[in-house]
């Protein structure tokens, strides 16, 4: 996949689309097909500065779960969101954390929910501020089972994409 290409790609599908609405599913048909993951596999968070908390965006099932709030020590989306920076973790299910996304079954595993045995993590950033946070897992039964792990080239890719949806945020 080249990159920039995709990129601007994604930047003319959601120019006429409203990520709050409609749109979104659109927007995460183009991510699932570009990055080869299931819809189950992508979360995508929305800060709430009043509330001093990231929501779920995507999955629309978890829109209505709760928060998370910035200051929560064993979240990888508030950790991305504090810190601002890209993170990746190909170990992940040894790793604490909040589970909650764990739960969202994949249709390519008979609408089974597995745990997270891979992801990637990073901020979605205006030249103002951050807007929230898009991660990309790999989902399955065990760590064996998941494939390749993340690249440092595929991280990079994704944090290219996290500021390609800054724009309509």
């Amino acid at each position: 996949m080249d990159i920039k290409e995709f990129c601007r790609n994604l930047d003319r599908l959601i120019s006429s689309r409203d990520l709050r609405a409609e749109g979104l599913d659109t927007v995460i048909k183009a991510l699932c097909q570009g990055l080869e993951v299931d819809v189950g596999e992508i979360a995508l968070f929305l800060a709430d500065e009043e509330a001093g908390a990231l929501g779920f965006l995507w999955p629309r099932d978890l829109r209505n779960s709760g928060t998370i709030p910035f200051s929560a020590k064993d979240s990888l989306a508030a950790r991305t969101y504090r810190d601002g920076k890209s993170l990746m973790d190909n170990h992940f299910s040894a790793t604490r954390h909040a589970s909650i996304f764990e739960a969202f079954p994949l249709k390519r595993l008979g609408g089974k929910a597995f745990p997270i045995q891979k992801i990637m993590s990073v901020p979605i950033r205006s030249p103002q501020a951050c807007l929230g946070v898009l991660q990309i897992c790999r989902k399955a039964a065990n760590l064996e089972d998941v494939g390749a792990d993340f690249t440092r080239t595929e991280l990079l890719n994704t944090g290219l994409i996290g500021r390609t949806l800054a724009r309509p945020l």
